[in-house]
């Protein structure tokens, strides 16, 4: 799905995707097509292939899979080549989103921390994966939840 699909195939697509019954199992979009307007709830992976420079983008396309009616465990994956200026420019942007939160929100207070402390952090699909024999080789490095230093030190910055 792109940014310039005519509105009636849109909703087609994204009914047929987001009914449980129906065949569809992934759907391809773009960044663009999914910040603004449409609910993913049949989704359980979301797979960031490109990076934008603003952090709330990025957020609004992921939260499309974050509505009501969604009764999945979602995960995010950003796949970032190393050594690349994709890989600087994620960095950068991640850098942007931790200033923003220590300047607009209170998620830094003790009392919000032991909130959010009961969040799924395992993923089967993606431990399969690493461990399987074909698959492994791909995988340099997994960061859950990037924090400034595992930034600079796996990406070399």
């Amino acid at each position: 799905m792109h940014g310039k699909i005519d509105q009636k195939q849109r909703q087609s697509l994204l009914y047929a995707f987001n009914d449980p019954n129906s065949q569809a199992k992934i759907l391809l979009a773009s960044t663009k097509a999914c910040s603004e307007g449409i609910s993913l709830v049949g989704a359980s992976r979301v797979v960031l292939l490109d990076v934008v420079w603003n952090p709330s983008v990025e957020r609004q396309a992921i939260s499309r899979a974050y509505r009501l009616g969604q009764t999945k465990v979602v995960y995010t994956y950003h796949l970032i080549t190393q050594g690349t200026t994709e890989c600087a420019k994620y960095c950068k942007q991640a850098e942007k989103d931790r200033i923003s939160e220590l300047v607009f929100s209170s998620k830094h207070n003790e009392n919000d921390k032991t909130k959010g402390s009961a969040a799924v952090t395992d993923d089967q699909v993606l431990d399969e994966m690493v461990c399987h024999d074909n698959l492994k080789d791909m995988f340099e490095k997994i960061i859950y939840q990037p924090k400034e230093k595992d930034l600079f030190e796996n990406f070399g910055l």
